[in-house]
């Protein structure tokens, strides 16, 4: 069977029980700033390891795949916690966030620096701004800005990300509680 990632439902709750049984928690109420925060820094550092993965030759899809997988996996573990569906049934982004080539080095790291920006927006939201209060749908459209923007680029390089989601939950679930000790 297919993985799919939209509408996002069935993929989050996935996402959220392997991430439960594992000893992960989630933000369950969008008062947990500290909480959102740390999981939103922690969906720009998956970011900032793909651009690791661009930026150190030969050039490894899987592992970039990987990468893009562990950004929408944290943002919509984040969702699931809220009780947000961060993506609904529309067709998947397209095209290179920015506009940037992304057959260069130069491009890639540059379209993922827009992905880690997009993040970086909600993520000021929530730790910049902290007295305005953020509707869930502010915050939908938050966590989906960056998921599009990946669905989008992993599609210009011929990336299957629903197949790199799944293969990173399972492997998720088999790397046992807290993935031997870690925090958050």
């Amino acid at each position: 069977m297919r993985v799919t990632i939209r509408p996002s439902g069935a993929i989050q709750a996935r996402i959220r029980s392997a991430n439960a049984a594992n000893g992960w928690d989630a933000p369950t109420n969008a008062t947990e700033r500290a909480a959102i925060v740390a999981r939103l820094a922690l969906a720009i550092s998956e970011v900032a390891e793909a651009i690791e993965v661009v930026r150190t030759p030969p050039a490894d899809d899987a592992h970039l795949a990987e990468e893009m997988a562990d950004v929408v996996i944290r943002l919509l573990d984040l969702g699931a916690g809220l009780g947000i569906e961060v993506l609904d049934g529309s067709p998947p982004g397209s095209g290179v966030p920015g506009g940037f080539d992304a057959s260069s080095v130069d491009g890639l790291v540059a379209a993922l620096g827009v992905v880690a920006s997009t993040i970086g927006h909600l993520l000021d939201a929530f730790a910049v701004t902290p007295l305005i209060p953020l509707s869930p749908g502010v915050i939908a459209r938050g966590l989906a800005a960056p998921c599009v923007l990946v669905e989008g680029l992993a599609a210009a390089v011929g990336l299957d990300l629903e197949a790199a989601i799944d293969a990173k939950i399972a492997l998720n679930v088999a790397r046992g509680f807290r993935h031997g000790g870690r925090a958050i």
